[in-house]
């Protein structure tokens, strides 16, 4: 009897225990609520969020980093002026030429035969030029032989006739009308001068076609000239002739390439003069002048480096206006390379008096491109290209990209991108 109730006993305490016990893990222990006033079951039971810092302001900063490119002076691109072969190249990039070296040159075979033909036509037009000349100046000028009486006769008639002009002019004077006019002795006429029968022979019209002859063969001697001319001009545009001194830049052909008119074939520029390209805000450029110096970061070093150019014209699309910078001779720096520089920020500019801020830790840079990881209010993060200004002890103004407010990943990872949610930049 007593054990039967021990064992009663037991199994009420038992009962009361696991009671206890059930109780306490049902009921004892209430459930926590988060910040936004929810029970812990209806947000994600799972979801880290990774350590974010708030958009705060800061002064504007007085300079605006701008990125751009290294580019060189004067480039110029040699394209093919006619079809052919390449049967010439100068050399590879990298590699200096003169002003007025051939860099690449096509076939002209076809054309070598034409040019034989057109120097083997213009001999024949000279010798028949010089031939109408000396034709037209005998004409002229060369020496007759009397018809009647042989030389003897001819040269009598030569000293008498001007002795026999003379008279009659001599007479003319004490009786004027006796040797000239209609009614004169020597015959009617205004002009009754006698002529050499050497004068005589003179043939206007032999003298005419004389003279044409000489015009023509001098027209066609310069018409050989001017084929010739013109297979000079053929010949030449089947070479690409470097316009100044400088280096291949980009070679497009090789030697055997069947090239087209208008292909390109090699860039060629000055890569002793070298420029920073950069596309400046229209609200700032106002603040830049030619000559004035600005600050660059070219890869590890720095320089100053004075405005060369400033474009007439803004983009409509991006508001920017182009400026270009002389880079210093001697500075470390080649054609594509991206560099910084600090332009002036103009009062009317982006955030003037007061721009975004964040830490320089939570900027990360995809490329060349300075980012931000924006948090939604979902959650998710969104990447947002910045630009930046100055930075102030551990802050950086932000001129554009971001809004005061907004919270950010303090530490991105190299690995998160935007559209990643929370969860995964925890894991």
């Amino acid at each position: 009897m007593l054990s039967a109730a021990l064992r009663f006993l037991t199994l009420v305490v038992a009962a009361a225990i696991g009671g206890a016990m059930v109780w306490w893990l049902a009921g004892g222990q209430r459930q926590p609520i988060n910040s936004a006033g929810l029970d812990a079951p209806t947000a994600a039971p799972f979801l880290r969020l990774p350590a974010s810092v708030e958009v705060t302001q800061m002064p504007a900063a007085a300079r605006v980093k701008l990125g751009g490119y290294v580019e060189p002076r004067n480039p110029t691109r040699l394209t093919a002026q006619a079809p052919g072969r390449v049967v010439f190249v100068a050399g590879q990039e990298g590699d200096r030429v003169n002003a007025g070296q051939i860099v690449a040159a096509l076939d002209d075979d076809a054309l070598r035969s034409q040019y034989r033909a057109a120097w083997a036509g213009l001999a024949g037009d000279m010798s028949a030029y010089e031939n109408a000349q000396t034709q037209l100046y005998h004409n002229l000028y060369g020496q007759r032989t009397s018809s009647m009486g042989g030389p003897a006769f001819d040269a009598y008639d030569r000293a008498a006739v001007p002795f026999y002009n003379m008279a009659q002019s001599f007479m003319n004077q004490f009786m004027p009308g006796a040797t000239s006019g209609p009614n004169s002795f020597f015959g009617g006429g205004p002009n009754q001068f006698l002529q050499s029968q050497s004068q005589a022979q003179r043939s206007f019209p032999a003298i005419n076609n004389a003279r044409a002859a000489y015009e023509r063969q001098m027209a066609g001697m310069v018409a050989g000239q001017s084929r010739i001319d013109q297979l000079d001009a053929q010949l030449r545009d089947r070479r690409a002739i470097a316009p100044r001194a400088g280096a291949i830049i980009k070679r497009y052909v090789r030697v055997g390439d069947i090239v087209q008119p208008g292909q390109p074939i090699a860039d060629i520029a000055d890569v002793d003069e070298l420029e920073v390209r950069l596309e400046v805000p229209v609200d700032q450029v106002g603040q830049l002048k030619i000559g004035d110096q600005v600050p660059v970061t070219l890869g590890a070093s720095n320089i100053w480096a004075p405005v060369a150019q400033i474009f007439p014209t803004a983009d409509a699309m991006q508001r920017t206006v182009t400026v270009k910078l002389a880079i210093p001779a001697g500075a470390r720096a080649a054609p594509g390379m991206y560099a910084l520089a600090w332009v002036a920020q103009g009062h009317n500019g982006a955030g003037a008096e007061a721009a975004p801020a964040v830490p320089t830790s939570a900027i990360a840079y995809r490329g060349s491109l300075p980012v931000a990881f924006a948090i939604s209010e979902r959650g998710a993060v969104e990447m947002r290209v910045l630009r930046l200004g100055d930075s102030m002890g551990d802050r950086t103004a932000v001129l554009s990209g971001l809004q005061p407010g907004e919270r950010v990943v303090a530490n991105p990872s190299p690995h998160l991108k935007a559209s990643d949610g929370a969860a995964d930049e925890a894991h």
